[in-house]
């Protein structure tokens, strides 16, 4: 490790020991409010038995009023607690898993199985997603949106006008340490159930039940009135507490009718609330942040409209909802009595979603997209070893130095130089049992797929064309589609050549140990003729093989030029350099492998 990589490591070491440290004197003061407050909700039980036998109605009001006041902000004291607890436990984990990463130990993150695609062109050959995958090292986002949004990227190249600006966003996130950690912190403080987002979102675009008829509204303010001028009527006048009752029987009787209103909205929203509040955190903390690139510029843009914050649009949403949940308190059941709290809640529900429903969805998409660039950033950030692609405007050039794989640890990382220039250009990789085609071939591939997306790559400096990216590398049998390893490759290739006249970009493509499963003849005549096909194709790519007598083209075709990996045999041992090199592959080693093992070589 470079010193500058050691600093980053520590300073991530530190940062999780310090809200290692805050989380736990907060859930020691987190402890002491709760059992406070129920402290303060027996006293006043006591204090109300005791005043309602002794027949100080006064008493039993004001009293349940002091109560009220105090449990309220108690409350409230208790809910900031819990999100600053919540916070702490965020970036402690945040910052635990930057380390995690750093050691290449992937565990407890997500691995995006959710995204793959049977037939994709390459996402299950250069391992995009699953365990010890790219998905998992790049991977920050807390949303539906932000997951799905860098899953999009890595499987579908972007134009080399919108990496430019993804890369533009990227550059200057990478140094927002702190941003970026309390952006992720605010999404994390929710809990991951995607159904959760889901259903709050079916009834944000449903229409609505309610605002749209009279009697509610006129009900909800008319019957709060006559209560309250019958209950002061009781407490400062002296006057008879029958009316009062008899307006609380209309009140739950009002309520009794408006119930099925109140229960469908709180059953669609339930679930939802601490998400729509980490999601109104994260807008805020956009909102809040004076970006200069112009992609983040654009996203931030969407969040306020008119000078009207999207974080405080939501905040009214969560705090409108957050009330509903209270609905079982015997405090809440009071107030709802008099006032008609649950037609108001109601009516301010509707009325937020009739003004803020188109806006919904593109605050969402906005957030997915932030979160995806973030994730970008912070992969920058960790490896400061990785430098940002240079994207041509040739459509047929690759240019690497010092080009290594982001999942194989800098300790025993080989790097590799290459240049590919031209449509059709092809390489032919020779080389011995286990010397590194393969593994060269997936190194070029996923930084390709990171270039494309607009992350830094694993290299020192990288010059590509924007590509679709196309592989042949793990075919195999397939019992339930009657299907050998061998057929299973030659569909793979047939769809390489349906994507070649499908495409409206040049193809990269990489076929590793090509038609490995027939005999040696067919093998060399099924190979040579692809090979040739390939060189007059909108295309340019490698095909990795044992047959050395493939590598025979290079001397008949134009284009076509041989690299290979070899080893050496010393003291019986095999050793491997794992570096390309010119020509075909000098070395062999299959013999002594089998030697190893047990077979007796004649």
């Amino acid at each position: 490790m470079t010193e500058n990589s050691n600093s980053i490591k520590e300073k991530f070491s530190n940062k999780a020991t310090h809200y290692q440290e805050i989380l736990q004197k907060l859930e020691k003061k987190h402890a002491l409010v709760s059992a406070f407050r129920i402290i303060i909700f027996l006293t006043a039980l006591v204090l109300t038995v005791w005043l309602t036998n002794a027949r100080l109605v006064s008493g039993v009001f004001i009293s349940l009023s002091i109560f009220l006041v105090v449990f309220i902000l108690l409350v409230k004291y208790h809910n900031k607690l819990t999100l600053k607890r919540d916070n702490a436990r965020a970036l402690m984990l945040i910052n635990q898993q930057e380390l995690q990463r750093l050691e290449y130990n992937f565990t407890g993150i997500d691995t995006g199985l959710g995204f793959l695609e049977k037939s994709h062109p390459y996402i299950k050959d250069l391992d995009v997603f699953g365990e010890h995958s790219i998905y998992q090292f790049i991977q920050r986002s807390e949303t539906p949106n932000g997951r799905a949004t860098l899953a999009h990227w890595l499987k579908r190249a972007a134009s080399g006008d919108e990496i430019i600006l993804r890369q533009q966003a990227v550059k200057e996130l990478m140094s927002e340490l702190t941003w970026r950690q309390n952006f992720q912190a605010a999404g994390m403080t929710s809990q991951k159930d995607d159904s959760k987002i889901e259903t709050l979102l079916s009834w944000i675009n449903e229409p609505n039940e309610v605002l749209h008829k009279t009697w509610p509204k006129i009900l909800s303010y008319l019957l709060p009135v006559l209560a309250l001028t019958s209950l002061s009527g009781v407490i400062w006048l002296g006057t008879s507490v029958y009316f009062f009752i008899g307006m609380m029987v209309v009140n739950g009787v009002v309520l009794k009718r408006f119930a099925e209103y109140t229960a469908k909205l709180t059953e669609k929203t339930s679930a939802g609330i601490e998400v729509l509040g980490a999601y109104g955190r994260m807008i805020s903390h956009i909102e809040d942040n004076n970006f200069k690139a112009p992609m983040l510029l654009q996203l931030r843009n969407t969040f306020i409209h008119e000078n009207v914050k999207a974080s405080a649009s939501i905040l009214k949403l969560n705090k409108v909802l957050d009330y509903l949940q209270s609905r079982a308190n015997w405090f809440y059941s009071i107030f709802n009595l008099i006032f008609l709290t649950d037609i108001h809640l109601v009516l301010s529900a509707e009325k937020w979603k009739n003004e803020q429903q188109a806006d919904v969805n593109k605050w969402f998409e906005s957030i997915g997209q932030l979160e995806a660039l973030s994730s970008l950033a912070a992969v920058a950030y960790a490896n400061p070893d990785y430098n940002f692609p240079i994207i041509s405007g040739d459509g047929y050039h690759i240019k690497t130095e010092a080009l290594g794989h982001p999942l194989i640890s800098p300790a025993i990382r080989v790097t590799n130089d290459l240049e590919m220039n031209g449509r059709g250009t092809i390489n032919i990789i020779t080389g011995s049992n286990m010397s590194g085609k393969s593994t060269f071939l997936r190194t070029l591939g996923v930084n390709v797929v990171m270039a494309l997306a607009g992350a830094p790559v694993c290299a020192k400096e990288m010059e590509t064309s924007v590509f679709q990216i196309f592989t042949s590398m793990r075919t195999e049998d397939n019992l339930e589609d009657n299907t050998s390893s061998f057929y299973a490759e030659l569909k793979r290739i047939r769809s390489l050549l349906d994507l070649l006249k499908e495409s409206e970009c040049p193809v990269l493509f990489m076929l590793d140990e090509i038609l490995k499963g027939t005999n040696s003849i067919d093998r060399h005549k099924g190979a040579s003729g692809l090979v040739r096909q390939l060189v007059d194709e909108n295309a340019l790519g490698f095909v990795s093989t044992h047959d050395l007598d493939l590598g025979q083209l290079e001397n008949e075709l134009k284009g076509v030029k041989n690299y290979s990996f070899n080893s050496i045999i010393e003291n019986d041992e095999i050793i491997f350099n794992y570096k390309l090199e010119e020509g075909l592959c000098k070395s062999f080693n299959a013999s002594k492998l089998m030697e190893k093992i047990g077979i007796k070589i004649q």
